[in-house]
């Protein structure tokens, strides 16, 4: 991975915690593959697509914690694994029924010419 793809992963990052989500949605391919490990939650599955991305696992978040700016994600590290770059943070958060989210997570990013092509999320829910 290149200096630059870090940069612009952070960038993103950012951009999805203030939830400026046409921001966010740029570092996507539009033809991205998105995997949200973990069940229970709407968001659970595989996504293709940007746009899938945006309203199928982005919105459906927000909504599920309580709408915008109650929940955010904060990044401990990016780490240059070769093809692909390893983010570790934690989603934290209060949403409007005083339900408290700290849940640690590990995101695996594979870029390809700027974007990211593949996305796979592992998030302890259980805490």
């Amino acid at each position: 991975m290149s200096q630059s793809d870090v940069v612009s992963l952070q960038d993103a990052y950012r951009a999805f915690s203030r939830g400026d989500f046409d921001v966010a949605s740029q570092i996507l391919a539009p033809d991205v593959e998105w995997v949200e490990h973990g069940r229970g939650m709407p968001y659970s599955g595989i996504w293709h697509g940007r746009e899938s991305v945006v309203k199928d696992v982005w919105t459906s978040f927000v909504q599920y914690w309580g709408g915008p700016g109650v929940v955010g994600l904060e990044t401990d590290q990016f780490l240059d694994a070769g093809d692909q770059i390893v983010v570790t943070g934690r989603f934290v958060g209060r949403d409007s029924e005083g339900r408290t989210l700290d849940a640690p997570c590990a995101h695996v990013w594979r870029m390809s010419g700027g974007v990211a092509t593949h996305f796979a999320d592992y998030v302890d829910w259980s805490v």
